[in-house]
């Protein structure tokens, strides 16, 4: 064993001289502990709400989503759909077609009670379940839309519940109105107006933005009440799980040219994932400084250690060792410290993740999807932890080992 490291292991388990050096160290582990606790608490939870947002946004999204840069509609029989289908590993290309429009329902029993609000309706092909976990999102009937000649749609939570919508209601369909496409001055209002009936099957919850507004219908349907046949606004685009993202990107990318724009999950959603990292990066800088301070009670507890060791530094120097080795002991002395606080905090902090993982300790408050605030541990950010802990070591170790030479003379 490295005998700087044996002599430094034996000034931080035994008993000290005096009783106050082993509360200063004490302390300094306990706040490097908590400091580090924190850290990696507030950083999972950052991680957990990251997650979930993805998940949320995945139901109803696709791994990409191709829009034209320079005009709202993309002309479907033009778009080279089997080039992109072909793509090792694509297994779906969708085209949807969105807009907005004015709905109005009128509930069973309720005939003088019309609602009416504007919605958000989204035109899809049959693939798109299949470019998307829309399925797996249904909290009420089916998701199916269209049967016999009939035109169904699948309502956000939300919209359904304003409108009071009555699943499978064949007698009250939801009316959609849409401004007639290159319609000319007329004398009726209405006739610059088209009209279509659809009937709700089914209610989905995505996500807050979205399940108040949203009404998937059938893209033929969508292209009907809109009258622009053989448009969509854009396609979406689904993958197989051991698909590269980048590669497959940059292979639609290539196909399409700089006319149109492919965005993957974290790009469709970029500004909130951003403002999640910042939030999530600026409360660990806040925290690392906390971590700053509690570390440099180190310096304290070292100068205090080093002067209760004189008689050992004067003992070991008449036994042949140099300047460097005694500094030696006590920057390792003080890394032990460090991470044994270090190590401890990262214990406690994985015990409470686990905790509230599996037990949800820490509700969320309010209206949300989930009970309790969601947690997730990442190897990243256990390095990064330990990063900051050795980059701080190395601060609080050296005012104390600078003035060893003092001591030394």
């Amino acid at each position: 064993m490295n005998l700087s490291f044996f002599i430094a292991k034996r000034y931080l388990l035994a008993k000290k001289s005096h009783n106050a050096i082993n509360i200063i160290t004490s302390i300094s582990i306990a706040l490097v502990a908590i400091g580090t606790m924190a850290l990696i608490v507030i950083m999972s939870v950052f991680n957990g709400l990251e997650t979930l947002v993805g998940e949320l946004d995945s139901s109803a999204s696709a791994d990409y989503i191709i829009d034209s840069k320079f005009d709202k509609y993309i002309n479907t029989k033009e778009f080279p759909r089997d080039k992109i289908s072909a793509i090792n590993g694509v297994n779906s290309v969708s085209a949807v077609l969105e807009d907005n429009l004015l709905v109005k329902y009128t509930p069973a029993l309720e005939q003088n009670s019309a609602r009416e609000i504007i919605a958000l309706i989204r035109g899809v092909e049959d693939s798109y379940t299949e470019s998307t976990s829309i399925k797996n999102k249904i909290i009420d009937g089916v998701f199916y839309l269209n049967s016999r000649g009939l035109d169904y749609c699948v309502l956000g939570n939300g919209l359904a519940n304003h409108l009071q919508i009555h699943i499978n209601d064949f007698d009250n369909p939801i009316i959609c109105y849409f401004p007639k496409a290159d319609q000319g001055i007329t004398i009726n209002p209405l006739d610059a107006i088209s009209i279509e009936n659809v009937f709700p099957a089914g209610v989905v919850t995505i996500a807050p933005e979205l399940d108040d507004k949203i009404i998937i219908t059938s893209l033929a349907f969508a292209q009907k009440l809109m009258n622009i046949p053989n448009r969509a606004t854009n396609f979406y685009v689904g993958i197989g799980k051991d698909a590269n993202i980048d590669e497959v990107q940059n292979e639609i990318q290539h196909i399409l040219g700089s006319e149109y724009s492919v965005k993957n999950k974290k790009q469709q959603n970029e500004v909130m994932y951003n403002i999640m990292k910042s939030e999530k990066w600026s409360s660990f800088m806040i925290l690392s400084f906390i971590l700053f301070i509690a570390t440099f009670n180190l310096v304290g507890a070292l100068s205090v250690l080093i002067i209760d060791k004189q008689s050992d530094i004067k003992t070991l120097t008449f036994m042949g060792a140099d300047k460097s080795l005694i500094s030696k002991i006590f920057m390792i002395e003080g890394f032990m410290v460090t991470f044994s606080g270090t190590l401890l905090g990262l214990f406690l902090g994985a015990i409470l993740i686990i905790m509230q993982d599996t037990m949800h300790i820490i509700p969320m408050q309010g209206s949300f999807i989930i009970d309790a605030f969601p947690v997730e541990l990442r190897i990243s950010d256990i390095i990064s932890i330990l990063a900051v802990v050795v980059s701080i070591s190395m601060l609080a170790v050296v005012y104390p080992i600078r003035k060893l030479g003092k001591v030394m003379v």
